[in-house]
């Protein structure tokens, strides 16, 4: 393709050549010299450090913890699932919600656990004054890390109320099960809801390591087509998002931006601000 175009376009412009040739350079370098690079790459080591230190004690209790991205975390149940007197489940994670659904696909993980509605499952996100530290939403991790983490929270609940109910009925455990959102004896035909086993309580067992989750191939919700949690909301604009909140005393700011390339600030009307 010929270059005539580019190099006829005047110098405020942008312009850079489609190349085909095979051994064409860019037309552009980025070049360091040791000095920069030293400069550069030990401001990120030291961001870095601080990024992990400071994950390290922001663990409830003030503790250290190992992982990130939804690694490790605390091991105590309550911290990321509670059951309300309503039998309704709330969840917690630190993850946010930003069009990647999972909001959705969360709750299916625990829900397939609990064998109870998704509808029944509610999220808290990101509320840093209640969900563990679990190293944020970034670089896709997501699903891969958070998904596990909140299927073992869900199992674990699903023990616990399988021993509650075995204690409260004075049952053998083995032959209770837990579905459609209640725990249930077939032969005796008693069932009970989550709220009425925990009456609201929080629930401070611990989540097993070793504990194992339903396999895949015996999903019957997590993995499946289910309507998107809060969809109607945010179609219809009911939705809040950051840039929605309002707080007392809040000041806002606005970013001026030019018209067109290389343009020069000449006067800016800010009584108003």
């Amino acid at each position: 393709m010929s270059k005539e175009p580019c190099a006829a376009a005047p110098p405020e412009f942008l312009c850079e050549p489609e190349r085909y040739e095979l051994h064409e350079g860019p037309a552009y370098l980025f070049e360091l010299d040791r000095r920069d690079f030293f400069k550069i790459a030990g401001s990120g080591l030291v961001v870095l450090c601080l990024l992990q230190d400071a994950a390290a004690f922001q663990q409830p209790g003030g503790g250290r913890r190992r992982g990130g991205f939804g690694g490790g975390g605390p091991s105590e149940l309550g911290a990321w699932l509670h059951s309300g007197a309503d039998s309704k489940i709330t969840v917690f994670t630190g993850k946010v919600e930003i069009g990647q659904n999972i909001r959705t696909s969360l709750a299916q993980a625990v829900a397939e656990e609990l064998r109870t509605p998704v509808a029944s499952i509610n999220l808290v996100m990101a509320d840093t004054a209640l969900t563990p530290f679990d190293g944020g939403t970034a670089g896709s991790m997501s699903t891969p890390m958070m998904a596990p983490q909140l299927r073992k929270a869900g199992a674990a609940a699903r023990e616990v109320l399988l021993d509650l109910a075995a204690q409260r009925a004075r049952l053998d455990r083995t032959a209770l099960v837990v579905a459609k959102g209640k725990v249930e004896h077939a032969a005796s035909k008693q069932s009970f809801t989550f709220g009425e086993l925990t009456e609201g309580k929080k629930l401070v067992e611990a989540i097993a390591a070793e504990l194992h989750t339903t396999p895949a191939g015996e999903w019957k919700i997590a993995g499946t087509s289910v309507p998107k949690v809060e969809g109607r909301a945010i179609v219809t604009g009911r939705h809040g998002y950051a840039s929605d909140m309002k707080r007392p005393g809040m000041l806002v700011g606005k970013v001026l931006r030019p018209e067109g390339y290389n343009a020069t600030l000449v006067s800016a009307d800010t009584k108003t601000a």
